[in-house]
């Protein structure tokens, strides 16, 4: 076993915690190597001073200052939350993107038509079209009305010709 790996298994093997092949392979090379032997001995000492230090008990005042800390957080968060819509985080933010990216399309749609030669060419176009679904939506009116007048012209005569014949009698 080399020295890194024998130095890397000193916390598992001072804690009983590696199998005892392992085990008898960090302690064979303790045996055979004194740098890593000293060492070994410098961390054995510092865990047993360690562990025989005393307790010590935190003041109250720390304890309830520790148990404020996310009533303190969580206010903090709620007065950043008004701030947050404004904030370049929320509107940079990954479920923000689709947004932002519509309403690029969308500008640049409409500074293309505003402002392109090809734009104007295009509303000209769309004008015209509008123009003639107008015209043609007049001609129809003017159709329906023609022919509401000829239906009327028709009923007319057929009363006329009824009351001629003494069928029919308005009152």
């Amino acid at each position: 076993m080399n020295c890194n790996k024998a130095r890397q298994l000193f916390s598992a093997f001072l804690e009983a915690e590696l199998k005892p092949e392992e085990a008898t392979r960090v302690q064979a090379h303790l045996a055979q190597c004194p740098d890593c032997g000293s060492l070994f001995e410098v961390i054995k000492n510092l865990d047993r001073s360690l562990k025989n230090l005393p307790e010590v008990e935190p003041a109250p005042e720390l304890i309830n200052s520790l148990y404020l800390i996310p009533e303190k957080v969580g206010a903090k968060t709620k007065a950043r939350g008004r701030k947050r819509f404004f904030s370049w985080k929320f509107w940079l933010s990954p479920a923000f993107q689709p947004v932002l990216t519509s309403v690029t399309v969308i500008l640049m749609a409409l500074s293309i038509i505003f402002f392109t030669s090809m734009g104007k060419s295009l509303r000209k176009s769309a004008s015209l079209e509008i123009h003639r679904g107008y015209s043609q939506a007049q001609k129809l009116l003017v159709k329906a009305g023609i022919l509401t007048d000829k239906v009327n012209g028709y009923r007319e005569n057929f009363i006329a010709s009824l009351e001629a014949k003494n069928i029919y009698r308005s009152e």
